[in-house]
């Protein structure tokens, strides 16, 4: 009784060495809520990058890695991708959908007609443009892939066989995407899904 008890002494807090003086810029900050300027523990990470396509949309196709012929990448490599951790199919499948011959299959006296990627092919252009896939399903995406372009394929020969009067089959000279446009049926269904958003999603 009658003594003062002890109190601990506070520590003195370590900052780092690249910390700007703790001093009247200490103070004004707390007053105002906001860190000094150049404060390294206050800076904001930089928002990750949005993922977009590898394809250099505005630059010839010559100059952006694609065949200038079918627009088609020119670099359509077999290897794994990095961090890749399960073995995907190297074959690849060939359509229905013909195309111009080269000179060589002239020569040969057959036809072209497209492949399409190998399950491979395709998980690495997934990869290129930032999508995250899982791996195991990758074939059957394929699947999926191929299947819709032979039934877009054949909407395009009733087409052709009832409005262009002629008896050629036609073919497929180029591939050309266009994901920044939209086409009017595009633009006519997200008008609806604004006015009646029940019904359109």
């Amino acid at each position: 009784m009658g003594q003062a008890s002890s109190q601990p002494q506070a520590q003195p807090v370590q900052m780092p060495a690249s910390h700007p003086p703790m001093g009247d810029h200490h103070h004004a900050s707390s007053s105002s809520g906001s860190p000094p300027p150049g404060c390294p523990m206050h800076e904001k990470a930089a928002p990750p990058a949005a993922a977009k396509c590898p394809v250099k949309h505005d630059e010839p196709s010559s100059s952006s890695g694609l065949n200038p012929h079918n627009n088609m990448p020119n670099d359509l490599t077999h290897m794994p991708a990095p961090g890749q951790t399960i073995a995907l199919p190297t074959d690849r499948a060939t359509s229905s959908i013909p195309r111009p011959s080269t000179p060589d299959e002239d020569q040969a006296g057959g036809s072209g007609r497209w492949e399409y990627p190998s399950p491979q092919q395709f998980y690495n252009a997934l990869v290129r443009k930032g999508w995250e896939t899982p791996e195991e399903h990758v074939e059957t995406m394929v699947e999926i892939h191929n299947f819709l372009n032979e039934e877009a394929w054949n909407e395009v020969l009733k087409w052709e066989k009832r409005w262009s009067g002629s008896d050629e089959t036609p073919e497929l000279a180029r591939l050309q995407g266009k994901p920044g446009q939209l086409s009017p049926k595009a633009r006519m269904h997200l008008s609806l899904a604004w006015l009646l958003p029940s019904k359109f999603k």
